[in-house]
């Protein structure tokens, strides 16, 4: 004990606030990825003379088309195709918040981790199916199940469960945990599908 403080009492220590923002960082990047998916994405985007076109009309179908695979995920990712789309706008919505970085450091880096992330994971998961299949089935679900008007997020399912929107398809895959992670040597419960 120093100062009449124990280890485990209140800080006022600026650092110890800001990192407050890196589990509000990963909820709102998770709840800025199910809008954006669902709202401009398939929403705005249905519209053909939308920038936002893209994904629904190239993307989704493409997708479908190969099994799951999207070989346009192989071009250069800042070209003027679908997914060069997706980067620049993510890349676009990260350089707005840098004038709020020195504000809330730990928030906006949070939230740029979590804009490299989605790239990462979504180009991953469309290079390689069998992958995406055992580590995201809510985004594979979104593309091969019966409706896409469904599981909007891909790094993790929270919002999806949250919003009442994650679908499963019948005999596909199930996370192993419904906050979509797992601990290696730990076990967690396994997701479960809604009752019927």
């Amino acid at each position: 004990m120093r100062h009449g403080k124990t280890l485990i009492s209140y800080s006022n220590n600026k650092s110890e606030k800001y990192m407050l923002g890196i589990p509000i960082g990963l909820i709102t990047a998770n709840a800025v990825e199910w809008a954006m998916h669902k709202y401009v994405l398939h929403g705005m985007g249905r519209d053909r003379g939308s920038f936002w076109s893209f994904h629904f009309h190239e993307h989704h179908k493409v997708v479908r088309q190969h099994d799951y695979y999207d070989p346009n995920y192989e071009k250069f990712p800042l070209g003027l195709h679908a997914q060069g789309k997706e980067a620049w706008s993510l890349i676009a919505a990260s350089a707005v918040l840098v004038p709020v970085f020195p504000i809330a450091p730990f928030f906006v880096g949070t939230l740029w981790y979590s804009a490299a992330n989605y790239y990462r994971v979504h180009k991953h998961s469309h290079q390689d199916p069998e992958w995406a299949r055992q580590h995201v089935p809510w985004h594979y679900d979104h593309h091969m199940g019966a409706q896409a008007s469904a599981n909007w997020c891909v790094t993790k399912p929270w919002f999806d469960y949250l919003m009442g929107t994650r679908v499963f398809r019948p005999q596909g895959e199930r996370e192993k945990h419904w906050l979509g992670l797992s601990w290696q040597g730990v076990e967690l419960a396994p997701a479960k599908a809604p009752a019927s």
